[in-house]
């Protein structure tokens, strides 16, 4: 045999192991990548280590590694993958972009952010990317960083429905409410079917005291979602702020059992059983909202005003020692009622 047959044979076994070392490698990442579109994320991660085995040496394995761990909330371990994935390639923006996420997820803002401005060197005008580091600096409770962020997603894509629900949300938390309509109104246009923007929406009428305006708003958000406890809580506060109070005890009632826990609610609907002269249903609701929380000032203050009205002055004294230190202009109201001058 000729030395050059011989570097041949050497070569021609050298190129069929890699290539059968890369068939191998294809078909296990195939295989997972099966598992992963059929949420078997487990099994999955299991498949992408073993590709990561076979050769680690390619970043999609890691990427998708990285997505899988993602998907079964091992955030720190995703972070991990990913970080791999650009070591090897680094101008791979997808994997920059997880890897900004899997931190904020982790509670590493500061290296969530490092991330994401990582990834806009690589493609300014992802919206994606903004959108996320929004979230992070929402997340760290950097309110105005994150609405300039939430600003430019929504600047580079018109169309998303999620940045103009962040930005929306956002500018409620910092009482820029009539601000914050415009881009529940552009949810709405995007998405009809969002409860939550209709009835914020709804909100934003209520406060302009256009009464049946946000009525008809509070009927769509709740046709879309009857769960929707702030839209029954704005639909009872329409008819009453209307004087329709007999039709706001529905609303209120309805939002007082989808949130056992809202003073609020209980508290309006005594308030409408009240102002019809409803005076045992309104005790038995202040009484309720009492339950939740006992020191209510506007129940104890009104349970002591109808205690009044009933001649019982020891049980309204009563409710007035209990109001004094939670509410001292309110008590001192009462006080007259109990002892007018």
């Amino acid at each position: 045999m000729s030395l050059r047959l011989s570097v041949f044979s050497v070569l021609f076994i050298l190129f069929s192991a890699l290539t059968s070392a890369a068939q191998d490698w294809q078909s296990v990442f195939d295989r997972g990548l099966d598992e992963f579109r059929a949420g078997q994320f487990a099994k999955a991660e299991q498949t992408f280590r073993a590709a990561n085995r076979l050769n680690a040496e390619v970043p999609e394995g890691h990427f998708n590694l990285g997505l899988v761990l993602f998907r079964q909330k091992k955030y720190a371990a995703a972070a991990t993958a990913f970080a791999e994935a650009i070591r090897l390639k680094p101008g791979y923006a997808k994997a920059r972009i997880q890897l900004g996420t899997a931190l904020e997820l982790s509670g590493n803002y500061a290296g969530a952010i490092a991330a994401f401005d990582a990834a806009e060197k690589l493609e300014p005008e992802n919206a994606v990317i903004f959108y996320e580091r929004g979230v992070a600096h929402r997340n760290a409770n950097k309110y105005p960083a994150a609405i300039a962020q939430f600003r430019r997603a929504v600047d580079l894509d018109q169309k998303y429905k999620a940045a103009y629900n962040e930005l929306a949300r956002l500018l409620d938390r910092t009482n820029a409410e009539d601000e914050a309509v415009q881009y529940y109104e552009k949810v709405a246009d995007l998405d009809p079917k969002d409860s939550h923007a209709q009835q914020r929406i709804g909100d934003h009428l209520l406060r302009q005291r256009k009464y049946k305006e946000a009525a008809m708003q509070f009927k769509i958000a709740i046709a879309l979602d009857p769960n929707n406890s702030g839209a029954q809580l704005g639909l009872g506060a329409a008819y009453f702020n209307d004087a329709n109070y007999a039709d706001a005890v529905a609303p209120y009632e309805t939002a007082a059992k989808l949130d056992p826990k809202s003073v609020r609610a209980v508290v309006y609907l005594a308030d409408a059983y009240r102002m019809q002269r409803k005076f045992p249903d309104a005790k038995a609701a202040y009484l309720r909202a009492l339950k939740i929380d006992p020191k209510s000032p506007e129940s104890l203050y009104w349970l002591g005003a109808i205690a009044v009205t009933e001649q019982n002055l020891t049980l309204a004294r009563q409710y007035y020692a209990k109001l004094k230190p939670i509410d001292t202009a309110r008590a001192a109201k009462l006080l007259e009622f109990i002892t007018p001058k």
